[in-house]
């Protein structure tokens, strides 16, 4: 069975669901990746990701970029 992964931008971190069910939250890459792999996420999942994840900054995030970074950053490691 697939996950379903959505993400969502939260006061400058990245928000996790795994089958409708938050996770965590990460501020970084690795930290984004320790909840992937302890919920048994891999690369074979569906992922989603929020409108807000686009618009980061309003979320506390620097750069509009930020959030996809942190997401890209993780998911090139699993």
């Amino acid at each position: 069975m697939t996950n379903t992964v959505f993400f969502n931008a939260v006061d400058a971190t990245v928000k996790v669901q795994v089958n409708n069910k938050v996770i965590g939250y990460a501020d970084d890459a690795a930290g984004l990746l320790e909840m992937f792999i302890r919920c048994n996420v891999t690369g074979v999942d569906t992922f989603i990701h929020s409108s807000d994840v686009d618009f980061a900054s309003e979320e506390g995030f620097e750069t509009d970029d930020d959030a996809h970074a942190i997401i890209d950053a993780a998911l090139a490691q699993l």
